[in-house]
Order: C-alpha cells, then sequence, then structure tokens
C-alpha cells in the first residue's frame, strides 16, 4: 500500500521531467546515419570526458553475461571486495576500500545504496535488458546533478531506452556452474500516445570459494559465496512526460564473515530496494527549457548469520558460537529542477538544484546474549545497535551550473561547478573545465581539469558496536584534484583509438584505521598514469577491442607513506576478439591480467599474486532472432582473489575459479 501511495502521489503532481544524458541522445542520432559518426560535435567521442561506450551488441558478441563482466572490459577498471563479498569497481586506483568512490546510474536513477555507498547489488544484472553501458573514468558526470568522485557508470536498459529497435522483445535463460539458473524478459509496446517497457529476471547459483579458506580464528572451510536474485522495472513514456521503476531483491551468501570469521554454510545477507520515479518537461519559450523529477529510493541492507565460532573471544565465551541477525532499512526521497538556456548564441547553458532527505527508517539487532556463556539471543536493536539510527540521516541541498562554448567550429569549451550543503557537513565545491579540439574529423584533442569529493556513508559516519569497524560522524568528504589528457583517432567510423593521460591528487581519503578501527581522513593519494583504447571492426562481421592501463602513484599517510598504492594493480591488459565461423554462428576470445597489489607497510605479507585469464565463446543465431551461446570463463582456473587487509585473514579471499555458461534466448 505504501508504494502504491508513493506512485499515485508522483502521478498526481507530476512534478518530475525526463533526464537522459546528453550521450544518449547523440547515440540515437548516430544510429539514424552513419555519416553522424564522423561529424565534428556530434558523436560521443566529442564529449568533455574520458568516456568508453559499450552497445548491447558488441558485449553479447563478446559472451559477456552479466553487468560486471561487462564494466571489466573498460580501461583503468579492475575489481575489488572485502569480507562479505561486498564488490566495488576500482577506477585508477582511487581508494580501493572505499565503495562509493562511483556512481551507478540504472536509467537515470543514481543506485548507490546509503548503508554502504554501494551498488553491489546490481552488478548481475544480465547483458540481456541492458541497451547501453557509458562510463566515464574521472570527476565528474555526463548527467546533470550527478556528481562523480572517481567516474560514472550510467547503464541505459531495454526497458527505458529510446532508440528504435528491430525487436520489441527478448525471453533468455541459461544455466551452468555452481547449478546457476537464471531466467529472465523485456518487452516494449507501443500505446497510442506513449511507449511501455517492461523487463525482469530471476538468477540463482549455490557457489562457494574455489579453495578452502582459514579465518582470523583458525576455522577452515568453503565460503559460502552463493546468489539469489529477483528484478522487475517499468517505464512508461510520452512526448514530455515519463514514470519508472525498479524492485530489486539480492540474497547472497555472508561470504567470509562479518567478524572476519568464516560463517555458517547458510549465513546469509539480502540488500532488497526498490525506486519510482517520475518526470515531466516543458518548453517556456523557444530558448528556455525546463525538465522537473523526484522520486523516492528505499533500500536495506540485512545479514542472518553465525558471525563467530564456537569459542572465546576476549572475556566472553560462545558456547554456540555468535549469532546475529541485523537490518538497516534506509529512504530517500528527492527532487530535482533543471532549466537549459540556449539564447545566447555559441552557448548552451544548464543550471539546476536538487534536494534530498535521505534517513534510516528502521534498525534491527538481534544477536547472541553478550555475557560470558550467552547462548540466548537478546534484542539489542535500542540499547546496543550496530548503527547509531537516530544520527544517520540528512538533508542535502546542490546547486550547480554549467555552459558549453563553442569557440569555432573546431573548438569548444566546457565549463561546470556547483556546490552541495549537507546536514553536519559544511559546504562543499565543485568545478570543472574541459577544452576539447578537433581540427579534422579523424581527430580529437581534449584537456581536462576539476576537482569534486565524496560523501561519507552512514557506515563510515554511523556504525557503532562493532569490534572491526566503528563510525566517525566527524568525517570530512573525501576530495580530489584531477587534470587529464586525450588524444582521439578515428580513420572510420568503425575505428577508435583513445589514449589519454591523467593525474590525481586525492585528499582526506577515509579508512579505518589500523590500530582503533575507526574511520579516519588519514589517506592521500598521489595517481598517475596512461590508459589506451582500441576498438572497432576489421571486417564486416567481426570486431576486437583492447586496452592497457599504467597506474602508479604514491600514498602519504604517516609512518605508512608508500611510494606505490597499496591494493592496487600497476599493469591492467584487457582484449576481445570476436570471429565470424559462418554467416549465423561466431566464436569469441577475451581475456584479462592485473599486476599484483602490495600491501601496506604494516603489512608484512606478500603481495596478492598477480592474476590472469582467458574466456572462450561460440554462439549461434539465425535470421528469425533464436540464438544459443556457450562460454567458458577462466579457461586455464586461475584463481581470482580480493586482497585482505591485516588482521582479518592471513590469506587472501579467493572468489571465482573457472565457470561454464550456456545460455539460449528469442528475439521478437
Amino acid at each position: 500500500m505504501k508504494l502504491f501511495n508513493y506512485a499515485i502521489s508522483l502521478l498526481t503532481l507530476n512534478l518530475y521531467a525526463n533526464e537522459l544524458p546528453i550521450i544518449t541522445s547523440l547515440n540515437e542520432d548516430m544510429s539514424q546515419t552513419t555519416q553522424l559518426a564522423t561529424q565534428k560535435n556530434q558523436n560521443i567521442d566529442y564529449q568533455p570526458f574520458i568516456l568508453s561506450v559499450w552497445n548491447q551488441k558488441d558485449l553479447f558478441t563478446f559472451g559477456v553475461s552479466n553487468l560486471k563482466d561487462a564494466l571489466m572490459l573498460i580501461p583503468g577498471i579492475d575489481l575489488m571486495g572485502d569480507s562479505i563479498n561486498n564488490r566495488t569497481m576500482v577506477v585508477r586506483g582511487s581508494n580501493p576500500l572505499a565503495y562509493g568512490q562511483t556512481k551507478m546510474i540504472i536509467d537515470g536513477v543514481v543506485v548507490n545504496d546509503h548503508s554502504f555507498d554501494s551498488y553491489n547489488a546490481y552488478l548481475n544484472f544480465p547483458i540481456e535488458i541492458i541497451e547501453r553501458i557509458e562510463v566515464v573514468r574521472g570527476p565528474g558526470s555526463f548527467i546533470d546533478g550527478v556528481n562523480g568522485y572517481a567516474g560514472t557508470i550510467n547503464v541505459i536498459t531495454k526497458a527505458h531506452n529510446k532508440t528504435k529497435s528491430t525487436a520489441n522483445g527478448t525471453l533468455f535463460a541459461g544455466f551452468g556452474s555452481h547449478q546457476s539458473h537464471q531466467t529472465g524478459f523485456w518487452q516494449t509496446f507501443d500505446l497510442e500516445k506513449s511507449q511501455l517497457s517492461i523487463d525482469g529476471f530471476y538468477y540463482k547459483d549455490n557457489a562457494k570459494s574455489p579453495e578452502i579458506v582459514t579465518d582470523k580464528y583458525g576455522k577452515t572451510g568453503f565460503a559460502p559465496l552463493n546468489n539469489e536474485q529477483y528484478n522487475l522495472g517499468f517505464s512508461l513514456r510520452s512526448d514530455n512526460s515519463y514514470l519508472l521503476g525498479r524492485v530489486n531483491e539480492y540474497v547472497y551468501g555472508s561470504a567470509f564473515g562479518n567478524l572476519n570469521a568464516l560463517p555458517n554454510d547458510a549465513g546469509q545477507q539480502s540488500t532488497p530496494s526498490w525506486y519510482l520515479e517520475s518526470g515531466y518537461a516543458t518548453s517556456l519559450s523557444s530558448d528556455i527549457l525546463l525538465k522537473i523529477k523526484g522520486g523516492i529510493y528505499e533500500n536495506s541492507w540485512e545479514s542472518d548469520a553465525r558471525s563467530l565460532p564456537v569459542g572465546t573471544y576476549g572475556p566472553l565465551t560462545y558456547p554456540l558460537g555468535y549469532w546475529a541477525d541485523l537490518k538497516l532499512d534506509n529512504r530517500q526521497i528527492y527532487g530535482n529542477i533543471l532549466f537549459s538556456f540556449t539564447g545566447l548564441s555559441n552557448h548552451n547553458i544548464t543550471a539546476g538544484y536538487t534536494f534530498k532527505h535521505e534517513e534510516v527508517t528502521n534498525i534491527q539487532s538481534i544477536t547472541t546474549e553478550r555475557v560470558d556463556g550467552g547462548i540466548i539471543l537478546v534484542d539489542y536493536s535500542k540499547s546496543a545497535p550496530f548503527l547509531d539510527a537516530d544520527a544517520a540521516h540528512r538533508y542535502t541541498h546542490e546547486f550547480y551550473f554549467g555552459d558549453s562554448i563553442t569557440i569555432n567550429n573546431d573548438l569548444e569549451l566546457a565549463l561546470n561547478f556547483g556546490g552541495t550543503k549537507t546536514t553536519s557537513i559544511s559546504t562543499n565545491q565543485y568545478q570543472r573545465a574541459a577544452l576539447v579540439y578537433q581540427p579534422h574529423r579523424s581527430h580529437i584533442f581534449k584537456t581536462m581539469l576539476g576537482n569534486s569529493y565524496r560523501l561519507p556513508s552512514w557506515q563510515e559516519l554511523y556504525t557503532l558496536n562493532n569490534p572491526v569497524r566503528i563510525g566517525n560522524p566527524d568525517l570530512n568528504p573525501e576530495h580530489v584534484t584531477s587534470y587529464e589528457a586525450q588524444y582521439i583517432y578515428k580513420p572510420s567510423s568503425s575505428l577508435f583509438l583513445g589514449i589519454n593521460a591523467f593525474y590525481l591528487k586525492n585528499n582526506d581519503q577515509i579508512t579505518a584505521n589500523t590500530n582503533s578501527k575507526i574511520y579516519e581522513n588519514i589517506g592521500q593519494r598521489n595517481i598517475k598514469g596512461i590508459e589506451t583504447e582500441f576498438k572497432g571492426e576489421y571486417s564486416e562481421n567481426d570486431s576486437f577491442a583492447f586496452s592497457y592501463s599504467y597506474i602508479t602513484g604514491e600514498t602519504i599517510k604517516g609512518d605508512q607513506t608508500t611510494d606505490y598504492l597499496p591494493f592496487s594493480s600497476s599493469h591492467l591488459l584487457k582484449g576481445a576478439l570476436s570471429y565470424s565461423l559462418t554467416s549465423e554462428m561466431k566464436a569469441a576470445v577475451t581475456g584479462r591480467y592485473a599486476s599484483e597489489k602490495k600491501r601496506r607497510p604494516d603489512d608484512g605479507r606478500s603481495p596478492t599474486k598477480s592474476f590472469s585469464t582467458i574466456d572462450m565463446t561460440l554462439g549461434w543465431e539465425n535470421s528469425a532472432g533464436f540464438y544459443v551461446q556457450a562460454r567458458v570463463k577462466n579457461l586455464f582456473n586461475s584463481l581470482y582473489y580480493y586482497p585482505s587487509t591485516v588482521s582479518t585473514y592471513n590469506g587472501d579471499y579467493p572468489i571465482e575459479g573457472r565457470i561454464f555458461w550456456v545460455r539460449t534466448g528469442l528475439k521478437f
């Protein structure tokens, strides 16, 4: 009933506006004519960002099955996780121990949760329901009102894609290793004056760690890494308004334990969420466009597991182990108003305001009685919760302004600045300037200078009564200053070569103190590197993509200062190649290499080993839209590890080995 009431309120007020990124509209234009791909000011490569774009067609050809694997094809991006397998994409080595370094946007809605500032619950999205993925590396965002710190990931689903397609829907299914199986669909219906699209999927596996692990307390076994997910989304669009929503239920194993102890096999976590957003756009004059949007986003985190095995820990004894049933419910209500003005010659001006109210709506902390010999469960939700729910709320006001200035036919200047005022945190400002020069249709040069910030998450601010991490309500936001330059060479519409260099100064990095376990602004990272990306088609039906990233730098943190970046690979090499065996059958190979990850100076263990993998795919699709595809991921069974931090597990966290996957479907 609550969800229904919110939907009615949004529809009745009609206060919100459609705000697809400019890259989306440019891609729609590009789909109409291949000539547009090489015209000045009319292609995605001209945008004032370091940008990578992947379409569903190419991802499918290379055998990519979900969003996580698609993002691993992007230069400069590596995967990081923790003891509870909360996965995050690390862009250019920026603070791998934090979750909110990047923002993920699904159909214009930021889906980072409030508990961790993570988007882990959306990384299993099947490629079948995704139309396009747009990734900005570096501060800033191509979506007005979204201020990325290390990067921005924009996902446009089939349900919200405006581009006309030859297919109106797809039914798909898959199965593979670890008893994994998946079913899903998407379909679009053309109504009299609007368009309705829906999508959904279900996925389940019973995965465990690929090798036996030994936890901090000497207990050995396989860590539960199983996944189960239900997801349903819709989008209702007309010429000047829209309503969209999504429900996502994600349940996963407790992995290596919330307290650095191997949990019971049946231990699990869940991060359910749902959102509803509506929008409206209208022209106030021939030069002024008004867009208004708003919505609600609710997300939760729940853990139900044996957090500590049977034994004595300090003065406390747990004859049956230490059990915990924890739950945190969060709510965000937001609104945005945006003006776009084109009345000045050679200027495209935007100005906007965003309001958010974020709060914890419920907390549950039921654990084993915290006394010597405790065996019964006690509700500590009021007396000793795991998070200060009363303090976990904030009002945020953000103002932003942008101007895209066409200096001449070859040169464009993009300026953006804004400020955010949040409860208990002083006003923070950001600025960004980008100069794009295109003297010839095949050559583009970009230089960019900017700064940004990341607000702390609930976990970093308000965690209580936890022996391995303690929140700090006095934290300041993380800050970054970036210097970037890029050269793009496009000899044709089907070939792309990009080379870019960057230098980042990350200040006030938020990290848990190794000794006190309290989150503090104690880190500084100076990061520099280069990224190269070469992709395109080498024949009419065959394509390739290769990239190499070199990342280096220093950390400045008292006696732990280093001339390297802990938990980061200096070398990332990625590649993909597809080949047509017949008109209906294709083969593909993808590969990835990440060099070793060094540790902090206070951790005497050897670095996390380098990782390399080869994936093989064979697929068949006929003219009627029926397809079958088989994939072997990690052909040579190289184990992938998340680095463990000091005083947790002696060894690293083994996550993934060889995986088989078969999928089939019908496009109609």
